[in-house]
């Protein structure tokens, strides 16, 4: 009868977790998976060329702190416009380079992660300056060859970065791929030219956004880019802006989530046709557009930024007709594009039912099993469960946020540290059990089944406020990421409990063997 008292919640707890595996990957999966259904081919009219040139450097990880203190970047700033941009969610590079070049966000580009994408199929800066004949060429990372390379003239991609992330390395690195940049843009005769200054961000991962190590590497990106302007910027316009930020924590960096230092950044352009303004706040998809007003291209039809009219210096008897035809572009994309808010409350709507029925399930096995058990040894396990999983959380540099995750191939070894995490919890709260209430078989499985659905509620309420799945819209990214973390951690508590009861059963047998 005890054998059977604990088989059947262990096997309750088993499909729990299979399922919460599932809905996790899952989940990630639509994603990565993700292709954008709202690209709108519509040719709009463009206006007069504001400069014969625009070369714009995207400088990866760049924070908007450390801007402020590189002369380039001042220098830059001082004789046109500057400010800040709030960048794509995720905080990821390739997201917001799609950006930068279709003035879309992620839903709409369909570059949704750094990992998996199908080139946008929309309209960008390359595709409209293709067809009005005017020439582009870029160098920098594999991205651009494989999002926008049928659209570009002319691609160059940076020798491969060092294998390791010395600070000494990493400026040697950069150095070379400035004199590359250089090279190859110097000789170019395109109208529209990308370069991208990468190494601050190998060093915003390796050391932090505030460390030495960082400082040390982002001198050389804004000397690079001060070579650039030196050398380009005499007949173009120079755009200068950072992707992301990066966090500083534990003696490393990382982005992608939510945070200010991260999900602000850094611009700055001077040059033919722009004018000196004072600082001001921008989004990463207002760049296109106004590089579109610069060169006299159409404005991108799925733009969904606005043209940065305090920075241009428009010329005489145009103003008017270049705010038209960027008027004519936004009503074309409101017609075309759903109520975002209306088909996010749908979603929400038809979400209802499934969240009552799951969260009417999990507190009804909370009170069920918290009137047949011990109530105040429960409760004192769970605080226990709560202490060991928090010190592990910080023992092991886990956080609720993709910027954690200090670089992409150590996705998996975090999400495993985890499931390791809670699984030590589950072990430390059930031996605290042991010692509180006389030895019972099923206690370990009567905690498991608590505490998995203490996280399967939290796990619900995001499904029904934010969703688990991208279903046309970008998920919130924040509670997105907690749920994935607290699926992981429910698959952790189940780990832990059946090892514990695996364990005890082997004794047991032992014991009557003897």
């Amino acid at each position: 009868m005890a054998r059977a008292r604990a088989l059947v919640p262990a096997l309750y707890l088993s499909c729990l977790a299979a399922f919460s595996a599932w809905v996790a990957a899952s989940s990630w999966g639509t994603v990565t998976g993700y292709r954008s259904g709202y690209a709108l081919d519509r040719q709009f009219e463009a206006g007069p060329a504001l400069a014969n040139r625009v070369v714009l450097v995207v400088l990866d990880g760049l924070r908007t702190d450390r801007a402020v203190e590189l002369p380039a970047m001042r220098s830059l700033a001082g004789r046109g416009a500057s400010g800040t941009v709030r960048v794509a969610l995720p905080s990821l590079s390739n997201p917001a380079r799609a950006a930068l070049v279709s003035g879309a966000w992620p839903a709409v580009s369909g570059v949704t992660n750094n990992s998996a994408f199908d080139p946008p199929p929309i309209q960008s800066l390359f595709s409209l300056a293709r067809r009005r004949g005017i020439e582009s060429a870029v160098i920098g990372t594999g991205f651009w060859r494989r999002a926008f390379g049928e659209q570009i003239d002319v691609i160059h991609a940076f020798t491969r970065p060092p294998d390791s992330m010395e600070v000494e390395a990493l400026t040697a690195w950069q150095t070379q791929a400035c004199d590359e940049a250089l090279e190859h843009l110097g000789a170019s005769s395109a109208a529209l030219r990308v370069v991208g200054l990468l190494a601050g961000d190998d060093a915003g991962h390796e050391y932090g956004g505030e460390s030495e190590g960082y400082r040390a590497v982002t001198a050389v990106v804004d000397r690079c880019l001060g070579r650039l302007v030196d050398r380009l910027g005499h007949d173009a316009t120079i755009v200068a802006v950072s992707d992301h930020g990066h966090v500083d924590r534990w003696g490393h960096g990382g982005h992608g989530g939510e945070e200010p230092e991260v999900l602000h950044a850094p611009f700055a352009m001077a040059g033919q046709g722009v004018r000196r303004a004072d600082p001001f706040d921008a989004e990463l998809v207002d760049i296109a557009p106004t590089v579109s007003v610069l060169l006299g291209l159409p404005i991108p039809a799925n733009n969904q930024g606005r043209v940065l009219w305090d920075a241009l210096e428009e010329r005489a008897g145009t103003a008017a007709r270049l705010r038209d035809l960027e008027g004519a572009q936004r009503e074309a994309l409101a017609a075309h594009m759903p109520d975002r808010a209306a088909a996010l409350a749908a979603l929400k709507a038809g979400r209802l039912p499934v969240s009552v029925v799951a969260a009417g399930w999990f507190l009804a096995l909370i009170i069920g099993i918290s009137r047949t058990g011990r109530l105040g040894a429960d409760l004192i396990a769970m605080a226990v469960f709560a202490a060991v999983y928090g010190l592990c959380f910080y023992v092991f540099q886990l956080g609720y946020s993709i910027s954690s995750v200090v670089r992409q191939e150590f996705l998996y070894s975090f999400f495993g540290r985890n499931v390791l995490a809670a699984a030590l919890a589950t072990g430390a709260a059930s031996y605290c059990l042991q010692r509180l209430a006389p030895p019972d078989r099923a206690s370990v499985a009567r905690l498991a089944v608590i505490l998995t659905s203490v996280f399967a509620l939290m796990v619900t309420y995001t499904y029904y406020r934010h969703g688990l799945r991208m279903e046309g819209w970008m998920i919130e990214i924040g509670p997105g990421f907690k749920a994935y973390m607290d699926m992981l951690a429910i698959c952790g508590i189940v780990t832990g409990a059946l090892l514990i009861l695996g364990f005890r059963t082997l004794g047991s047998r032992k014991g009557i063997d003897a």
